[in-house]
């Protein structure tokens, strides 16, 4: 009784540790990716021109532009146009501000003022957002186009630096998605397979390197999104991926461990790394059906990769369940009760 009850402690501090890193994950409510680099998408967001160009200027838009980023890397101050033709933000000296009579930035930005004007003549009233010389926000104008609007659009973001008109334009495509069957019979080919080697009699090696390639696949995916563009700056999404990633490996190391040892906690930790993988992906799934990912890599391998994790957790899930039910109905084990006697915790 007393190892049991470690067993299914061991099991719920690891889940409820996984709650913890899930909900400290800096990642958008509408991403579900590790990382700020944003979610999957069908649009493909690119600058086409900065015009007049201006070589300290720099522009970084987001999957399907989610995202926009401008950085001022020369001693002009650069303005940025809000919707109404309002000064909206300005980045100089190494600080951003933001219009308080903004109409753009009250929907956009934090700022204090209680007021916000669409009257793009009115003296604006600068505070400071941050330091730094890039500003990131999501703008409307970029924004991928609705369902039943057109397939492509271009858009433009008006600046000005050093008081000199400049605008910057783009377009958004839809770009078709892949069909998304082959890789879900992937995903249940290969649960099933992992699945099945809960009921061979010596399940504990393979088990073990099924934990360690499930886990070096969410990894991978994990890093992945990491190394993407960022939309809170690459420390902001590392910190993101480094807590995910690190502690993935770890109770992945734990799980691949135990089992290895024929530790008679090894069922549950089998159904405890599933979990924990499927809560950390979340809807990570969504790249297996959209054609832009926040990946640095081919689509395809992220794709692979996803599916790869996703399928070795539920196959570790349903195993993992069918080898606790035999342990504690007291029937004799696929590796031989022998073994599991001669085990210490």
């Amino acid at each position: 009784m007393r190892k049991v009850a470690n067993a299914v402690a061991s099991v719920v501090a690891t889940v409820l540790l996984t709650g913890v890193f899930a909900l400290i994950n800096p990642v958008p409510a509408a991403a579900h990716i590790v990382g700020t680099g944003g979610s999957p998408t069908d649009y493909r967001t690119t600058v086409t021109a900065i015009r007049p160009a201006v070589s300290t200027v720099t522009v970084t838009v987001g999957l399907g532009g989610q995202w926009v980023r401008i950085t001022n890397q020369g001693a002009a101050a650069v303005v940025v146009r809000g919707y109404h033709g309002e000064p909206f933000l300005r980045l100089s000296g190494n600080q951003v501000q933001a219009n308080e009579l903004s109409a753009t930035a009250a929907k956009t930005v934090q700022t204090q003022g209680a007021v916000a004007s669409a009257d793009p003549t009115a003296e604006p009233r600068w505070v400071r957002l941050q330091s730094g010389n890039s500003a990131t926000w999501t703008d409307a104008r970029i924004t991928a186009p609705s369902a039943s609007g057109p397939a492509d659009t271009s858009w433009t973001l008006p600046l000005a630096v050093d008081g000199q008109q400049v605008t910057v334009a783009g377009t958004t495509g839809r770009v078709p998605p892949p069909s998304p069957w082959p890789w879900l019979a992937g995903l249940v080919l290969i649960t099933i397979a992992v699945a099945a080697l809960g009921r061979t009699r010596d399940w504990h090696r393979p088990m073990a390197i099924a934990i360690a390639v499930g886990i070096g696949a969410f990894a991978l995916h994990v890093l992945g999104t990491g190394l993407a563009p960022q939309q809170n700056g690459p420390l902001f999404g590392w910190v993101g991926v480094g807590l995910v990633a690190g502690f993935s490996l770890l109770i992945g190391a734990v799980a691949a461990r135990s089992t290895l040892r024929r530790s008679p906690s090894a069922p549950d930790r089998l159904v405890t790394i599933g979990a924990m993988v499927l809560i950390l992906a979340a809807t990570d799934i969504t790249v297996l059906w959209n054609s832009q990912l926040p990946f640095a890599g081919p689509a395809s391998l992220d794709r692979a990769l996803t599916m790869l994790a996703y399928a070795v957790a539920l196959g570790l899930i349903v195993a993992g369940v069918r080898l606790v039910r035999v342990a504690r109905s007291g029937q004799a084990q696929p590796g031989g009760a022998s073994g599991w006697r001669s085990v210490r915790c």
